[in-house]
């Protein structure tokens, strides 16, 4: 792409840049300028409000944002973001590749096993692959892997332990997005499966994460819940609570300002001390909510969704080779080198004080307030050990105003021992609005 492409569009000032209120080790930090409307927001204008953010942030952070000021961009801005906003759904760059290309791959999946052609069904994944048949990943490092020991659940076999034998189909029900990106994609995929007789055996209710590594679109995670004919439409009302209060525990953190409490449920300095699945596999890293942030307020929107030389967006914990699969997915820039040093410092930092999260996160808006748990967020399947979950959240000024509403799609599993429901996968997430985008 050239850069008469790149600029195609931008709006006068794009890339002015103006000084922070501090200095960056000894030189003035470069971020790009808000519009430089006079229209105020709470009595102030863009540039002002974000003077006054940048006067609150450490200049560690402020030097990853002058990196990422620098940052190439893979795909072309849309023309009318606005300055230091981030990329949101309004804009068809958002969805109009992945989402067909995630459909494609799924339906092409869904026919492939049906067919009982299991090279077929490799070929629409990316590996390493993990799928969740119960509250554990199961994990294939390579395609040869997957082709010598299927999943139980689209492996035909007469062996006594078979969840797919000879004679047995599927028909679908439902093939639904939930989250998307123009790199990752977060679907459902349900169907009715029937014994050779006709007699219907159950559901299969699953949810796939669909990436683009280096230019290839595959399945790279998945997760399944089948429910036997007799308990359709049982509900479990304790892993929809154990969600909804879990997300707004955390939220509640945030409007707050309880850094003792959310270092505990695992933000800032350190792991935390909020329980998780002991084994489990997710889609991490870019792009994600804090890469989404940092690149729209330093004026690159679009580098979160880079896909070139990206081998993989899996990580795993507490399975074999977890250091060998989690070692594919790391990113290998100055940027991701920096931020690797830098240590979660963007809620707590490790000092304790508050991170830069709550002086920029009201973006073009306002001054960030409080966060509350997405208002639709629903566990979309259970069963007795394992959930499949929308969820999210929504940014507020003090004064009760939207800021921008952040969409996630994952899994949460039961732990017998600690009989309590814990997390275990997230699939992705998408940055549904950013109000920063409006004529506000």
């Amino acid at each position: 792409m050239s850069s008469s492409d790149k600029n195609q569009g931008k709006t006068p000032g794009r890339r002015k840049f103006l000084q922070s209120a501090a200095g960056l080790l000894g030189v003035a930090a470069a971020t790009p300028a808000f519009s430089q409307s006079a229209k105020p927001i709470g009595g102030e204008t863009r540039d002002q409000l974000r003077q006054e953010m940048m006067a609150g942030v450490e200049d560690d952070i402020k030097k990853d944002l002058q990196m990422r000021a620098g940052a190439a961009e893979e795909l072309p801005e849309p023309r009318n973001i606005k300055p230091g906003a981030m990329l949101d759904a309004r804009f068809p760059v958002y969805y109009k590749t992945s989402v067909p290309e995630a459909m494609r791959l799924l339906t092409e999946y869904f026919a492939a096993y049906n067919d009982r052609d299991m090279a077929a069904v490799a070929r629409t994944l990316h590996f390493p692959y993990a799928t969740y048949e119960g509250t554990e990943p199961l994990i294939y490092k390579t395609e040869r892997d997957f082709i010598a020991n299927p999943p139980p659940s689209i492996h035909e076999t007469t062996a006594p332990e078979s969840q797919f034998r000879p004679g047995s189909y599927d028909i679908m029900d439902v093939l639904q997005v939930h989250t998307f990106n123009p790199v990752n994609v977060g679907l459902e995929l349900s169907y009715t499966r029937y014994r050779a007789d006709g007699y219907r055996l159950g559901i299969n209710q699953g949810i796939y994460a669909i990436t683009n590594n280096d230019g290839k679109w595959g399945i790279q995670l998945s997760s399944i819940i089948f429910t036997p004919t007799e308990f359709i439409g049982v509900k479990y009302n304790d892993a929809e609570e154990a969600m909804l209060r879990q997300g707004r525990t955390g939220m509640a953190a945030f409007g707050d300002h309880d850094y003792d409490l959310l270092t505990g449920l695992g933000w800032g300095a350190g792991q935390g001390n909020r329980r998780r699945a002991q084994k489990t596999a997710g889609i991490a890293g870019a792009p994600g909510a804090t890469t989404f942030f940092l690149s729209g307020w330093s004026g690159k929107p679009m580098e979160p969704y880079n896909s070139k030389g990206r081998k993989s967006r899996l990580t795993v914990s507490g399975v074999p080779d977890a250091a060998e699969i989690n070692a594919l997915a790391v990113e290998h820039d100055a940027i991701a080198d920096y931020e690797r040093g830098l240590g979660k410092t963007n809620i707590v930092r490790a000092d304790g004080k508050p991170g830069w999260f709550f002086a920029m996160a009201g973006g073009g808006v306002g001054h960030y307030g409080y966060t509350m748990h997405l208002a639709d967020s629903r566990v979309l399947h259970a069963g007795p050990e394992k959930a499949h979950s929308l969820g999210g959240y929504i940014r507020y000024t003090k004064d009760n105003v939207f800021v921008s509403e952040t969409r996630s799609l994952g899994i949460t599993v039961y732990d017998k021992r600690a009989q309590q429901w814990v997390g275990s996968g997230g699939f992705g997430q998408s940055m549904r609005r950013d109000r920063s985008n409006d004529e506000i």
